[in-house]
């Protein structure tokens, strides 16, 4: 390993027990680049690079707020892995939600991985819904993770879709399981750990070594109907995700 590896190594692991440690605060301001430079006798390259390091390992936070540098951040976010409406999870934990359409609710020809999991050709239409969900904190909007869902229109109807395009927050399954009776019986799920691509880096405000989760969750009814599927993509060092399992695996 060469020095300047070892030195970035060094100085993030002496900020990272600072920032533990409360030294600037419970979401506080890192002091100037510069000031760290000269504090820690090295470059501002490397105080730069080690800022980065910690803020992929989400230590520190950029608010949008230019040369005003980083802010220490908030807290891992605890929630089940499966949840009826993410914004009263928030809510749960004394957060504020926000919730925004990133695009128009609309129906749109089905993409091969939804088209297959729906049993139909590709192409056909369905009901999309893209949104960012997060949380005021501070007077600031923060993004957590973009939810982008797909239902067969048999059951998001014209008028479910209507009321998608007025209400960012419609709860659509409750509507489909009062208008047609059904509801999520059981999940699949595949949960893959990645870069995010550079739409989500804008999206969630991070970099691009910050890890996302990136869930695909297709929901059936009690006959096997498919109600929806999900592709969501959390902001991995924001969230402990937490499952129960029933274990039948060692019972006679």
């Amino acid at each position: 390993m060469s020095k300047k590896q070892t030195t970035v190594t060094e100085v993030a692991e002496a900020l990272r027990t600072r920032v533990l440690a409360g030294d600037f605060g419970q979401f506080g301001r890192l002091p100037p680049a510069i000031d760290l430079a000269t504090e820690y006798h090295v470059s501002r390259d490397t105080i730069n690079r080690a800022i980065r390091l910690l803020q992929a390992e989400g230590y520190l936070e950029s608010r949008g707020e230019g040369k005003r540098g980083m802010t220490i951040s908030r807290s891992r976010v605890r929630i089940q892995g499966i949840t009826a409406r993410f914004d009263l999870e928030l809510l749960k934990l004394g957060l504020v939600p926000i919730e925004t359409n990133i695009d128009e609710p609309a129906i749109v020809p089905a993409p091969p991985q939804v088209a297959q999991a729906l049993g139909v050709g590709t192409g056909t239409p369905v009901v999309r819904r893209f949104r960012k969900q997060g949380a005021e904190q501070a007077g600031t909007a923060i993004p957590y993770r973009l939810a982008e869902n797909f239902y067969p229109t048999v059951l998001a109807d014209e008028a479910i879709l209507a009321q998608m395009q007025r209400d960012d927050r419609f709860d659509v399954i409750l509507a489909i399981r009062e208008k047609h009776g059904k509801a999520p019986a059981r999940l699949h799920e595949d949960v893959i750990g990645r870069l995010p691509t550079s739409q989500e880096r804008q999206l969630l405000n991070i970099t691009a070594q910050t890890p996302v989760l990136e869930v695909n969750r297709v929901s059936y009814a009690e006959d096997d109907t498919v109600i929806m599927i999900n592709k969501i993509i959390f902001v991995a060092n924001l969230f402990v995700l937490s499952y129960d399992y029933p274990t039948g695996h060692w019972k006679k």
